[in-house]
């Protein structure tokens, strides 16, 4: 049988497997609710090669790229990519999920430059996308060797099967440059099938042209983003290790095959993207890649990556720190730094733009990772945290949508909740008073336009009004503030109408309109007034009562994030140690959980739900742009911040017995220590605070980052005493 009719008769088998497993998942997480200027080579962009980093244990052997890339377990992809970095190069397949890849399918569309980490519909991205063909015959599709596929930070390579022989394809990057190097059998005709009107979101609205050589081509790439909301556009220059023999178009001009002389020699492609114009990413290309080797590059990439996973260095379990450092990975993934080497931006509203002292990001999912993604980076790189909320301040005064409008400069999700993120900065001392002043109109008039429309639209929407209340009052504006306080206590009466007595219909997925949630797990979706709801609920021993049926009765669900926050509230009730307990089990051990996104299943998953394989997390558990993976990479440090915008760490039992958090540009250390930490020693006996005895269960952000040493004694029954006082529980008044 010819190879193309076996590749033919492949292809339509996966393609009826996949339709009978219905893999896409294209009704996910973010769907939306109809109801409701320095160098490229700067510190926050090529990451500093540290003299000292052969020195330092390489935390990249560590990562697992692979984890939660099969199926509707994590939506996560393997593709090489750099921290915050634009291009994300890596494998589409067949069956693509929202990062355009399923490790379970082994059969390549080719390999393309960008996609967004396990986000809901169909994701968005996948642009510019590579195929190297062998022979003449015109392929569109290519079986992958899984058994050699490898991914590491900063690298993926796999082998094709050709007719006439294995193509081996490599791929490493920089921040915003790809490169390719696709090693052919020798002495057969070489191409490149180069695809720009498949996006995972389209229609598509991208173009190519000859560039100046017979070495490059360069061009426009356009789709919708992510659920359809606004479009993005990117610029890209693509340049060859040798000249092209021809050009030949296709599909009425929508893409093109490049045709090479057959060499034994590998063919390498060099791509640069801007979101500026061809010529800048023609600069970027040639800055991060001219003269560098592919190992050299590789290396380039994993020491930038070592430098940031050291900031959050534990010890202990393998298979955890395995675990450990491969969600750190994905927590730094994104936004992307879309400022070129001039310092010059496109904006959210078409025009460029010039960031002075700072680097300009985008590609915000911040419904999700609001929560917990950027927690997680104050304390390790707040420096960087800096320049994503003054990249928050622009998108303000550009004009942001609370999704994304039809001008964005890299694919993206959705943006609210940005107020909270500006009063975070601005309260961790990261975002100047005039910074935030900068973005204080654009917040007023955002706030007018809150839906309350649903139960948890209305408590969404206080928390939002609650954080423009504080910014007025930071800012001096007490009138305003007034006002808005006022309109953010109104939730209290629709807590009362809906989650005071739990009806029937408390445990229904979308009951009463909620959005991808029961009313159970929005009960506690008041994290800037949890002092308010215990008042509410009839007393810290009703809260208390209320919390353990919660977990007892196994309604909560980690797969979603409106409830993520609830195994930490424990400490408001003055119970701490039973966080301690359950946040272990849900990051160690097996568990029962009950909810995908749109029902409750009639059997449970019972198992981990982390897990080191690619179905690496419980289904339809969408890692939503990294806020999953940092929930986790929280946790396990025995850190979280429940309520964003105001400044306090609750303190957990960590998993490891000893934690080392480095700041970037920081001399500071701050060392949890927990003493005796073992399967049964999960509980916090006591603590102290650089030798001073520390009787409340959390910690303000400014303490972390001026670093010092915590230690915890663990033992195997919990201290119902420690964190447990009236005067020593965290701030939760609403004022």
């Amino acid at each position: 049988m010819a190879w193309g009719r076996k590749l033919l008769l492949i292809v339509m088998l996966i393609a009826l497997l996949s339709a009978c497993a219905d893999l896409s998942d294209a009704d996910h997480d973010d769907q939306p609710d109809d109801d409701q200027p320095d160098d490229d080579q700067s510190d926050d962009d090529q990451l500093d090669d540290d003299d000292d980093q052969p020195d330092l244990e390489d935390l990249t052997a560590l990562v697992d790229p692979l984890m939660g890339t099969s199926g509707d377990h994590g939506q996560l992809h393997p593709a090489a990519s750099y921290p915050f970095g634009m291009v994300k190069l890596g494998p589409d397949t067949l069956v693509r999920g929202h990062s355009g890849y399923d490790f379970r399918i082994n059969i390549a569309r080719g390999f393309s430059h960008t996609r967004i980490n396990g986000v809901g519909c169909s994701g968005a991205g996948a642009d510019l996308l590579l195929l190297p063909l062998a022979g003449s015959e015109l392929q569109r599709l290519a079986v992958m060797d899984k058994a050699g596929e490898q991914a590491t930070p900063g690298f993926y390579s796999v082998g094709l099967e050709s007719s006439v022989g294995p193509i081996d394809v490599e791929l490493c990057v920089a921040a915003h440059s790809g490169l390719h190097r696709y090693t052919f059998p020798a002495d057969v005709e070489r191409s490149l099938l180069i695809v720009l009107d498949q996006p995972l979101n389209g229609p598509p609205a991208s173009f190519w042209q000859p560039g100046p050589g017979a070495d490059e081509i360069h061009g426009m790439l356009s789709g919708a983003n992510v659920c359809g909301e606004g479009r993005y556009s990117l610029f890209f220059s693509a340049r060859f290790s040798e000249p092209y023999v021809e050009l030949e178009p296709l599909d009425g001009d929508a893409n093109l095959r490049v045709w090479f002389a057959p060499s034994a020699q590998p063919l390498r492609v060099e791509v640069g993207l801007s979101s500026v114009d061809v010529d800048s990413a023609r600069a970027q290309r040639d800055a991060e890649l001219n003269g560098l080797e592919f190992e050299e590059l590789r290396e380039s990439a994993r020491l930038a990556w070592n430098e940031l996973l050291h900031t959050a260095y534990v010890e202990g379990d393998d298979n955890l720190r395995r675990l450990f450092y491969t969600m750190l990975y994905r927590s730094l993934l994104y936004p992307a730094d879309v400022t070129d080497s001039a310092g010059i931006y496109r904006g959210t509203d078409g025009e460029l733009h010039q960031a002075t002292d700072h680097r300009h990001y985008h590609g915000w999912s911040l419904w999700d990772t609001h929560r917990t993604k950027y927690p997680l980076i104050s304390l390790l790189d707040p420096r960087r945290y800096s320049d994503l909320a003054r990249s928050l301040v622009e998108l303000y005064v550009q004009g942001k949508a609370d999704w994304s409008t039809d001008h964005e400069p890299y694919p993206n999700v959705r943006t609210e909740h940005s107020a909270a993120l500006l009063l975070d900065a601005r309260r961790k001392g990261l975002l100047a008073p005039d910074e935030l002043q900068q973005a204080y109109d654009a917040i007023l008039s955002e706030v007018e336009g809150l839906e309350f429309g649903t139960p948890d639209s209305r408590l969404e929407s206080s928390f939002d009004l609650w954080a423009a209340a504080q910014i007025a009052e930071d800012l001096g504006h007490d009138v305003e503030r007034d006002a808005l306080l006022a309109q953010a206590a109104q939730y209290e009466s629709t807590w009362n109408e809906h989650f005071k007595v739990m009806g029937d219909d408390a445990d229904t997925v979308h009951a009463r309109g909620l959005y991808e949630g029961t009313l159970w797990q929005y009960r506690w979706a008041v994290p800037h007034d949890v002092a308010g709801i215990i008042e509410l609920d009839g007393g810290p021993q009703q809260f208390l009562d209320d919390l353990i049926h919660f977990f007892e009765q196994e309604l909560y669900n980690q797969g979603n994030e409106p409830d993520i926050h609830a195994p930490f509230l424990f400490h408001y009730a003055g119970a701490p140690w039973r966080s301690q307990r359950l946040v272990r089990s849900l990051l160690c051990e097996k568990v029962n959980q009950w909810y995908g996104t749109h029902e409750k299943w009639s059997a449970p998953y019972h198992g981990r739900i982390f897990r080191l394989d690619p179905e690496g997390m419980i289904p339809e558990m969408d890692d939503d742009a990294g806020t999953m993976s940092a929930w986790f990479a929280l946790a396990a440090l025995g850190l979280y911040q429940v309520t964003v915008g105001e400044p306090v760490y609750l303190l957990g039992a960590p998993i490891f017995p000893r934690v080392s958090l480095r700041p970037r540009n920081s001399q500071d250390e701050f060392v949890i220590e927990a003493r005796g930490l073992s399967v049964e020693n999960v509980y916090i006996q006591s603590a102290t605070l650089d030798s001073e005895p520390l009787s409340r269960a959390w910690l303000t952000y400014d303490q972390i980052a001026a670093g010092g040493e915590l230690i915890l004694q663990m033992g195997p029954e919990p201290n119902l005493e420690w964190g447990a006082a009236p005067a020593d529980l965290p701030p939760a008044t609403f004022e």
